[in-house]
């Protein structure tokens, strides 16, 4: 209970010294979808609308641990400066986050002043007692939420990916067709020639046999001229 009060005390000093220094920023929280091994940088801008040059500086979050996983990394840019009367300032925030965690792990920065988020203190000339004795800077408190996600599908990958197994998959076709195929197309082809061959082998060993038969075959004598007559007058 004794802390709550003086956290509260804390708190309305910080907003009463806030409204007398004219100290602001650009509304809502900050909110980071980043992917593993990569980072994301968004912008919020804090302003000054008092009549007063406002001295300030950045206090990076401590963002919650989550177990067994490595936290991201935040960074801000500019740290520190000075804020002009009726002016702004655009704040860059980054966040690195490791490759070896796992996709949508969420870290929290804080909504309230005392917790973990991005802190803008003005550091002059604004500086008032809690009356507890702890000095309490003005500033402003930007809460902001972390979120790990899976990278995207990298679409050139993607395509080399398929023109890679598309190659291995021609190669391995031209392989067959020139170890297997072709070779049995071979093989076929000069059976089928060695049969060709032999049949026209056999047909002319057949045709040699015929014509060296009729070859050794006795010739019938020629009959003489008028034989024939003679022979159907005998038969009359």
């Amino acid at each position: 209970m004794k802390h709550y009060i003086l956290f509260s005390f804390v708190f309305l000093a910080i907003f009463s010294t806030f409204v007398n220094a004219q100290l602001g920023e650009q509304a809502g929280p900050l909110f980071f979808n980043v992917t593993l091994g990569g980072s994301e940088t968004l912008n919020y801008t804090i302003l000054n609308g008092g009549d007063s040059p406002i001295g300030f500086r950045v206090v990076l979050p401590v963002l919650n641990s989550i177990p067994h996983n490595e936290t991201p990394t935040v960074s801000i840019s500019p740290m520190n400066g000075t804020l002009a009367p009726h002016s702004q300032q655009l704040i860059h925030v980054t966040v690195y986050m490791p490759s070896s965690d796992k996709p949508g792990l969420v870290w929290n920065g804080g909504v309230t002043p005392g917790t973990s988020g991005i802190q803008v203190i003005e550091v002059s000339p604004s500086q008032v007692s809690s009356g507890m004795g702890a000095t309490v800077y003005a500033g402003v408190l930007k809460a902001l939420t972390v979120e790990s996600a899976k990278p995207p599908l990298n679409i050139m990958l993607i395509i080399g990916i398929i023109l890679v197994v598309a190659v291995v998959v021609v190669i391995g076709i031209v392989i067959y067709y020139y170890k297997v195929v072709l070779p049995a197309r071979i093989r076929k082809a000069e059976a089928r020639r060695k049969e060709l061959a032999a049949v026209a082998q056999a047909a002319k060993a057949r045709k040699a046999k015929a014509r060296k038969k009729a070859k050794a075959r006795p010739k019938a004598k020629p009959r003489k001229r008028g034989a024939r007559k003679a022979a159907r007058r005998r038969r009359r």
